[in-house]
């Protein structure tokens, strides 16, 4: 089939320009082809007289919606000699009634001298004929005895050429009144010659401005004067007529039907209710693999649909036959052909027709072959559902025997997933058959007759190349070459194996194991489309399994340094507290004693909040190994918060004097519950350390307030606050609002007092801006 590009090249060769007629038509070269032969074929080289043609055109486009063609065939009609005055006349000439045509076609039977030719050009014969032809054009199916007489009088090749003309016409116009986008003023030609027809004949102007509102002013008229016919009881004459018109319209546009079926691949159905006859044409035919010679009629039909889908096809049908439905049918369906067994989709389209007591008589419609469509569908949908399973656990042998039985059986019949473990040994992760008992038959296959490792075919080929293998048919002669003994072939036969193919599980250039997938007898054959479907499951499924491999290996890593943790915690705690106890010791004496200086005092009581620094940097340690190891317990005692929070608020209170920080502390009544006194402690002492470190030489506030089942804690500082785009991260590990190079730290501590404040049933959360300080609310229940 030629491209777009070339037929565009033909088109301006031909006409010097490409015109805008054609346009709507770049994006599907086979419109575009069917157009341009139409074109060719009924205008550009008809052999009727090309100013017979061009008036025609011109005249009759005064019946279409769009003035692309009669502005465009009236510029055509000046460089041939009309002038402007001429072509107004031409246009607003009245159309020919019966009565002229009759007195028309009485003259060109009496005056014609040369029957089967063309009158001479100019002359009253030719005008006649002008009028005949416009009549029928617009009077198509009142017009047979009319038809006859110009068939006669011309000859069959002539008439031939003539009526193609008329075809092309109305072919144009249904072009254009589908595309209202086209427009004349882009026309090469009407660039040329509109000017100066609208110069000499200035009415023009005014005809064409007027147009599209004299257009639907005809059409109003003659749709009222139907409705008026109507209301004066001629209503059952009126559809009569109307169904006549439409039968023989029908017969008379067959050809260019036919020509726009086969641009859209579709195929037409034509079903007379009344006498049961059904008619498809080839193409239905072929859809539905059915001889061309034979008769077809509706149970033919129903036969050939998918079981599951009869129900429903009918009950749409039988909808379509009712009046009150407005008589339309859409429907899709499968269907199973009866010369290949392949499954196929088809989508139909149709009107149905009734008579005036309201029986159903004629349905008619189009069937189109949407299989490709619908299969596109069913694969997308198939991945996403593989993609939700293969996301929804880290167990990929789970994931995998999963998908395994998703794929049967949409993909396949037999599914088997093979996979290499850590010492690079191939095992057989699943196998599923829509059959169970088949399960039990490969099963015991593969005992008996186990691959062998040299083998160098299947899935064992697969995993040392990484290249997917596909067989779309398996003969008999390939089972009996393969099979060890005459048991082994004949539990092979069992199988019913008919076509495989076998892809890699692939990530980051390594082979993971491989995906087997297999039909059976009754299913189509593989083909490359089913690989590349097989190929993008066994993508995703690689990620998948590469993600839980790595996962588990994190996990791994991740207790190994938890437990490396928590051992050196313990190993450090014993010489830490051994060394705070000394260090206090020694910073008593110094303080007792005499000659000791004030400078190597200060040392000392240094040298002490360092010790506790580390004590408690020894103590988070085994916090954290407990939190992530899921060994942290709790203690809860019956104690006074109000006290508590005195008590850590006069502890702290010499390194919040050190930060330049006062503390003030707003508690009123005791607040009495139980909760675990370590824990708490824990919680707002980190919190007293923030405050003072980011609201260093500013006051940190410590309030509480009660009710009868919750406490609520809050630390205020006036620092440099918190931007609300990391307010959500600061609660995690390792993160920090601010950089480390500046205020120090391993962004833990709010973690781990998030993590002790959920322990302890509550919930923590802060209030900040930057510049305005921050607000650590933490809420805990009472029991």
């Amino acid at each position: 089939m030629r491209t777009a590009r070339d037929i565009r090249e033909e088109i301006e060769a031909r006409f010097g320009f490409f015109p805008p007629f054609f346009v709507p038509a770049e994006d599907n070269p086979r419109v575009l082809e069917n157009l341009w032969h139409q074109t060719l074929f009924a205008y550009v080289d008809n052999p009727l007289p090309a100013l017979f043609r061009e008036k025609l055109f011109a005249y009759v486009s005064r019946y279409c919606m769009v003035p692309y063609c009669i502005v465009c065939h009236s510029c055509a009609l000046r460089p041939m000699g009309m002038k402007a005055s001429q072509v107004l006349d031409l246009l607003e000439r009245l159309p020919p009634a019966h009565g002229a045509i009759d007195e028309a076609l009485a003259r060109m039977e009496a005056h014609c001298e040369a029957p089967g030719g063309w009158p001479e050009p100019g002359s009253p014969l030719e005008e006649d004929l002008f009028r005949c032809s416009a009549f029928l054009f617009v009077q198509q199916s009142e017009a047979e005895r009319c038809r006859d007489r110009v068939r006669r009088l011309l000859g069959p090749e002539l008439y031939g050429h003539f009526v193609a003309f008329l075809a092309y016409m109305k072919t144009c116009h249904q072009w254009v009144e589908a595309h209202p986008e086209l427009v004349y003023e882009v026309d090469q030609r009407v660039q040329e010659h509109l000017g100066p027809l609208l110069e000499e004949e200035p009415r023009l102007g005014h005809f064409f401005a007027s147009y599209g509102a004299r257009v639907r002013d005809e059409r109003e008229r003659r749709e009222r004067r139907l409705r008026e016919a109507a209301e004066a009881g001629e209503r059952a004459q009126a559809l009569s007529q109307s169904l006549q018109r439409q039968t023989v319209a029908l017969r008379e546009s067959e050809t260019h039907l036919r020509l726009a079926l086969d641009s859209a691949a579709l195929g037409t159905w034509d079903w007379q209710i009344d006498t049961g006859v059904l008619h498809w044409d080839a193409r239905c035919k072929a859809f539905f693999g059915v001889p061309l010679e034979a008769e077809v009629d509706y149970a033919t039909f129903l036969a050939r649909i998918h079981p599951e889908d009869r129900p429903r096809v009918e009950d749409s049908v039988r909808r379509a036959v009712l009046p009150e439905s407005g008589g339309e049918l859409g429907v899709e369906y499968r269907t199973r052909r009866l010369s290949d067994g392949v499954e196929r989709w088809g989508a139909a389209r149709g009107r149905c027709f009734f008579d005036t007591e309201g029986r159903a008589v004629r349905f008619i419609g189009t069937l189109m072959d949407v299989t490709e469509r619908r299969r596109s569908e069913d694969n997308l949908r198939f991945l996403a559902q593989a993609s939700e399973v293969l996301t929804a656990s880290l167990d990929y042998e789970d994931t995998l025997g999963r998908v395994a039985r998703l794929a049967v059986p949409v993909l396949a019949d037999w599914c088997a997933v093979d996979v290499l473990d850590a010492r690079g040994q191939v095992r057989q992760l699943v196998i599923v058959h829509r059959d169970p008992e088949k399960v039990g038959m490969a099963e015991e296959l593969a005992r008996r007759y186990p691959r062998a490792p040299e083998t160098t075919s299947g899935s064992l080929q697969v995993l040392r190349t990484g290249e997917p293998l596909l067989i779309p048919d398996i003969p008999d002669e390939a089972l009996v070459r393969h099979a060890r003994d005459a048991e082994h072939l004949r539990l092979t036969r069992e199988l019913g194996l008919k076509s495989y193919l076998v892809v890699p599980l692939r990530s980051r250039e390594r082979v993971l194991g491989v995906i087997t997938l297999v039909r059976g007898e009754a299913a189509p054959r593989y083909g490359e489309e089913e690989l590349r479907l097989a190929e993008d499951l066994a993508r995703r499924a690689a990620v998948s399994v590469d993600n839980a491999l790595l996962y588990r290996e994190a996990q791994k890593a991740i207790g190994l340094r938890d437990d490396f943790l928590q051992v050196a915690a313990h190993e450090l705690r014993t010489p830490v507290t051994s060394l705070k106890l000394n260090t206090q010791a020694l910073l008593g004496s110094a303080r007792r004693e005499e000659g000791w200086s004030e400078r190597t005092v200060a040392r000392l009581a240094g040298m002490e909040r360092s010790v506790s620094r580390l004590g408690m940097l020894v103590n988070e340690l085994l916090d954290v190994s407990r939190v992530t190891g899921g060994r942290l317990v709790l203690h809860p005692e019956e104690l006074d918060l109000v006290a508590l929070i005195r008590d850590v608020v006069e502890h702290f209170r010499p390194d919040a004097e050190r930060a330049g920080c006062e503390l003030r502390v707003r508690v009123d009544a005791p607040v009495v519950s139980r909760w675990d006194r370590l824990r708490v402690e824990q919680v707002l002492g980190s919190l007293l350390s923030n405050a003072c470190k980011y609201g260093a030489g500013r006051p940190v506030e410590v309030a509480l307030s009660a009710t009868a089942s919750r406490v609520e804690l809050r630390v205020r500082d006036e620092g440099i606050g918190i931007d609300p785009d990391v307010q959500s991260r600061i609660f995690e590990r390792f993160e920090r609002a601010v950089s480390d190079r500046h205020y120090g730290g391993l962004g833990m501590g709010l973690w781990m007092t998030r993590e002790l404040v959920t322990a302890m049933g509550g919930t923590i959360r802060v209030e900040s801006a930057p510049g305005q300080g921050a607000t650590f609310l933490v809420e805990l229940p009472r029991s």
